[in-house]
């Protein structure tokens, strides 16, 4: 759903743009030919203009200076969470009215809708595992990863390691960098 919706779609920001979904999510976004925006700290802001997107610190602006700054105050057109908690409710604030779409990777917890619902905006939630614990969905599940992987090939998806090669007794040590967004790209946990 998300690579359909986001052919269709111009403006993207991709909350989490240096994280493990987060660069995957960018580097699909521009393969579609996307404007692509994505948050991040100080310290990922590099790595995700690398990846092609305008880096946007989150702690240097608010939702609505960066809406303003880089949408004149319209909003995204699609917004992807790969953060959740009260990033996902800064996703409702950073949408297009009407038109926009929140997508959301960690739409755990609770959250008031009422601020997309005011904007006339849509929110849908994806659990990639879905597919391989109910059997449903596969086709379509595998049809992406097709597509990813004819994408890869050609160069235009490339993952993105973090410099920490951790080992299963490190494990916890791997929660905390993904929990506190200092993680970049994908961690390794060697068994």
């Amino acid at each position: 759903m998300f690579l359909k919706i986001s052919s269709q779609v111009i403006l993207r920001l991709i909350h989490g743009g240096a994280g493990g979904i987060g660069h995957v999510a960018v580097q699909l976004a521009r393969s579609f030919g996307a404007s692509v925006f994505a948050t991040g700290s100080s310290r990922s802001l590099q790595v995700i203009e690398s990846l092609g997107a305008t880096p946007i610190d989150y702690n240097g602006l608010s939702v609505k200076n960066y809406v303003e700054k880089y949408t004149a105050g319209e909003g995204f057109d699609i917004v992807f969470d790969t953060v959740g908690g009260e990033t996902l409710d800064k996703s409702f604030e950073a949408i297009r009215d009407y038109t926009g779409h929140v997508v959301s990777a960690l739409g755990w917890g609770s959250h008031s809708l009422a601020p997309l619902s005011f904007r006339g905006a849509t929110y849908s939630g994806i659990f990639t595992l879905l597919p391989m614990l109910t059997g449903k969905g596969m086709k379509h599940h595998g049809d992406i990863l097709r597509e990813a992987a004819t994408l890869a090939a050609a160069g235009q998806l490339k993952p993105l390691l973090d410099m920490s090669i951790l080992s299963l007794e490190e494990v916890e040590i791997a929660y905390k960098a993904i929990e506190s967004g200092t993680a970049t790209g994908k961690l390794v946990v060697n068994i």
